[in-house]
C-alpha cells in the first residue's frame, strides 16, 4: 500500500492513505470472526420482547442528600428508560427523594447500583436506601415516571 504525501497550511504534512482493499490471497474476516452488528433499537426491541416468562423485580427506595430540583429526578428518568425499568420517583418534603422500580433481574440490579452508588453529577448522594425486593408476575407500570406534587 503506498501513501500520498501533502503540503499542509504551517508546514504540516497530511498523510493520505488510500481506501484499503482486500489482497486476493488474503481471506476475508467475514464470517465467524466477525460478530453480527445490530442498531441499538433492533437491541431493544430483542432484549425487551419475548421476556413474559422471566419474573418482574420491584423494591420501593429513598434517596438521601441534596437531590432536590429537577435534576436527579431527570438523571434517574433518564437512567429507567435506558434500561427498560419501570416505576416512579418524586420529590418530598423532608428534601428526599422516594420511588420505585419494576424490572427484570439485570434491569432492576443495574438500576439499583446506578442509584446507590452514581445518581446525578450534581446531586450529592449521601445514601440510599431500598425497602424489601418482591417478585411479581407480571409489571403494574406502563413505564418510569417523575411524580410532581
Amino acid at each position: 500500500m503506498t501513501s500520498q504525501e501533502t503540503q499542509t497550511e504551517g508546514g504540516r504534512r497530511r498523510v493520505t492513505l488510500p481506501p484499503s482493499t482486500p489482497d486476493k490471497d488474503t481471506p476475508s474476516k467475514k464470517g465467524s470472526d466477525e460478530p453480527n452488528r445490530i442498531s441499538h433499537t433492533e437491541f431493544q426491541k430483542r432484549v425487551t420482547s419475548d421476556r413474559s416468562d422471566e419474573a418482574v423485580f420491584s423494591c420501593q427506595f429513598e434517596v438521601f442528600g441534596i437531590v432536590q430540583g429537577v435534576s436527579f429526578r431527570m438523571y434517574t428518568l433518564r437512567r429507567a428508560q435506558k434500561l427498560g425499568v419501570r416505576g416512579w420517583c418524586k420529590n418530598t418534603n423532608e428534601n428526599t427523594v422516594k420511588g420505585e422500580i419494576q424490572a427484570h433481574r439485570h434491569s432492576f440490579e443495574s438500576m439499583r447500583l446506578w442509584l446507590k452508588h452514581t445518581g446525578s453529577p450534581t446531586s450529592r448522594i449521601d445514601k440510599c436506601i431500598f425497602s424489601e425486593t418482591t417478585e411479581l408476575a407480571e409489571f403494574t407500570f406502563t413505564n418510569f415516571t417523575i411524580v410532581v406534587d
